[in-house]
């Protein structure tokens, strides 16, 4: 009888124990947070020439955006900004990853000057990406810069989730976390050496946590 008593106390603490680690299915904190993420960045390919600069990042995103706290379903993205002083309103590029060659023309953005496009495709690390702007008469290569980092994207999600553990347990509850999550890439223009993870939790019910990470170490810079 008394191995039974026993028996049955153990089996009731391994339940606790669990249940301090594990939704009501079973899922963590960490494996809610991860279903429910609305964007995130992977590669970073960045060039420069005479005074003209540009990058190119892939991921996937939410393809109906609505920063309200709830992920619906991804697509694949990779977004060509170049830094220009041009005066036009338009600039024609051709931008070359591996065989395939995509043309086009950028839109400047009024506010800081810059020339963007969604190509709506991913790439690889190892890609070769040559960008050409035919009236700047300018062609340069784009390297791969994320290909060296410790940290990636999934590595940045758990660190802010490890480091905002006390404030999203809140929201998570029976296995699902009532937020979404973006996990963005920054890039200091004046020093592009001065890279990082910006992973961004909007709540359901409006409320923000952020956290601005190393890619080099995965030290948290801002919370």
């Amino acid at each position: 009888m008394k191995k039974v008593i026993k028996f049955f106390c153990l089996s009731i603490c391994l339940i606790f124990v669990g249940t301090m680690f594990a939704g009501c299915d079973g899922k963590s904190l960490q494996e809610g947070i991860s279903e429910k993420v609305s964007e995130f960045r992977e590669d970073f390919f960045y060039g420069s020439l005479d005074n003209v600069s540009a990058s190119f990042t892939d991921g996937r995103r939410e393809s109906n955006f609505r920063a309200d706290g709830k992920s619906t379903e991804l697509q694949d993205f990779g977004v060509l900004l170049v830094s220009a002083n041009e005066s036009e309103g338009a600039l024609d590029f051709v931008l070359k990853i591996n065989d395939l060659e995509y043309e086009g023309t950028l839109q400047k953005n009024p506010f800081d000057k810059s020339y963007v496009i969604d190509l709506n495709r991913r790439v690889e690390s190892t890609d070769k990406i040559t960008l050409s702007l035919p009236s700047l008469n300018l062609s340069f290569d784009l390297e791969c810069l994320s290909k060296d980092w410790a940290v990636d994207s999934n590595k940045a999600l758990n660190i802010f989730t490890h480091n905002n553990k006390a404030n999203l347990n809140e929201y998570f509850v029976d296995g699902n976390f009532n937020g979404e999550v973006f996990i963005k890439i920054v890039a200091d223009k004046g020093n592009i050496a001065n890279i990082y993870w910006y992973v961004l939790c909007v709540c359901e019910d409006g409320n923000i946590f952020a956290n601005l990470i190393s890619v080099d170490n995965g030290e948290i810079l801002q919370n």
